[in-house]
């Protein structure tokens, strides 16, 4: 089995030679677009990647290996356009945006050489090869891939490892939301994430957008103001994107725990990608936002590699009306609030309403559909928050203590003749001092 990571390095600064090669591989990628285009407007048959190859082999001051690798790209997202346009996505399009200056230079194993904590990356014969050095906290594997971007190396590990044995035989089911990111039962008990986190920082991040592009609208492109709000609205994606990487990586975790704790080895969450689509009613504008801004595709990703090291494999079913249906009589209705009351005069069921969502999940998965009566959600639901909150560096001085409300009169004298009395709220008597 295979153990695939890729890791991010800072490499400062671009260099002449790196700005070079970024532009080169963007003019490879235009003559790609552009021929693509060229021939999907006579319906001519496309070409494959290794007959791409093969005609700009060459022709680029590039090595061959990140020749093949561009022309791979390009044929890669021709052919996932054209699946989805075949499954009725017909908004899928195909490349038609040339880079205009730059575009990342990739290289494959074959022109990769490591020795020690130095890393070669060649760039054909008669070119200067581009030397990086790498951390002290690589993970263990074999380099197959780097990619050259602004101011960062990726690269991407593999490593052999042993397959994992199952986590167990239950399953687990998961709803998964916006103000709980997910909350988990397995029918005898529940765990809930806290998404407030995840929902600051996108709403946070959505108003930082709103300010700078408000602010370069105003401003002539090309000028000073405009380059350093083009700079701070860098930065900021840039924070945010940081934060909600640790974020989910953290859920994620506490997701595939829960999972291991309870022996499942099957976790199924419901499938909201396709949650805004095919909604005759329109939605309110911050609900759309939500929705739009989540980056609950990513947390699918990151459950599904987590889980195949785990021995947890990540099952997604529809999860339509399954946070509207009573458990226990199945009469529908939709709910206000994080609380679900059924409506039926016959039921008095009374849950929490994400899961109440969990608990159909699971019961749609074992039945393949919600059968009343037969899976009820557990009473109680312990809620986590993702990341733990720092401690408070406030040390208490009296540890709730009250002090003592003895009022002493300390008499100071001051030189001659005069003298000054205070009053101090003490817990013991002061004695007279002369200055």
């Amino acid at each position: 089995m295979k153990d695939i990571h890729v890791i991010k390095i800072n490499i400062g600064s671009p260099t002449p030679q790196q700005t070079e090669l970024r532009k080169e591989s963007a003019r490879l990628w235009n003559r790609l677009v552009k021929l693509h285009k060229y021939n999907r407007k006579r319906h001519w048959k496309w070409l494959g990647k290794f007959d791409l190859s093969t005609h700009f082999k060459g022709r680029f001051d590039l090595h061959s290996q990140s020749i093949q690798a561009l022309c791979e790209k390009l044929s890669a997202n021709v052919d996932t356009t054209r699946t989805n346009r075949k499954n009725g996505d017909h908004k899928a399009r195909y490349p038609w945006r040339c880079k205009k200056n730059f575009q990342v230079c990739i290289w494959k194993q074959a022109a990769i050489k490591v020795n020690g904590n130095r890393i070669s990356l060649s760039n054909g014969r008669g070119r200067k090869p581009l030397r990086f050095k790498l951390p002290r906290t690589m993970p263990m594997g074999k380099i197959v891939q780097a990619e050259l971007g602004f101011r960062e190396l990726r690269l991407t590990i593999s490593n052999e490892i042993d397959k994992p044995s199952s986590a167990g035989l239950n399953t687990v089911a998961a709803d998964v939301g916006i103000i709980h990111t997910a909350v988990m039962t397995d029918g005898v008990k529940s765990l809930g994430i806290v998404g407030r986190g995840m929902r600051s920082l996108t709403q946070g991040k959505n108003r930082k957008l709103a300010f700078y592009t408000q602010a370069l609208a105003k401003c002539k492109k090309g000028s000073r103001k405009s380059r350093k709000l083009r700079i701070a609205k860098a930065k900021m994606l840039n924070r945010y994107e940081n934060r909600t990487h640790n974020l989910l990586h953290h859920v994620a975790n506490q997701m595939l725990d829960f999972c291991v704790g309870r022996d499942a080895g099957t976790l199924v969450v419901g499938d909201i990608a396709n949650i805004a689509k095919g909604k005759k009613k329109k939605h309110a504008k911050r609900s759309n936002q939500e929705n739009s801004g989540s980056p609950i595709g990513r947390l699918y990703d990151y459950l599904r590699y987590k889980g195949q090291l785990r021995g947890v494999e990540i099952v997604k079913i529809n999860e339509a009306y399954t946070s509207q249906s009573c458990p226990l009589c199945d009469h529908r209705h939709k709910p206000s609030g994080r609380n679900y009351k059924c409506t039926n005069k016959e039921c008095d069921f009374v849950g929490i309403r994400d899961n109440v969502g969990a608990a159909n999940i699971l019961n749609k998965h074992y039945n393949g559909k919600i059968v009343a009566g037969t899976l009820l959600p557990p009473n109680n639901v312990k809620y986590l928050r993702p990341v733990k909150l720092r401690q408070s560096v406030v040390d208490p001085l009296n540890k709730g203590k009250l002090l003592s409300t003895t009022h002493t009169k300390v008499t100071v004298p001051l030189g001659a003749g005069s003298k000054i009395r205070c009053d101090y709220d003490t817990g013991f008597d002061l004695e007279t001092h002369t200055l």
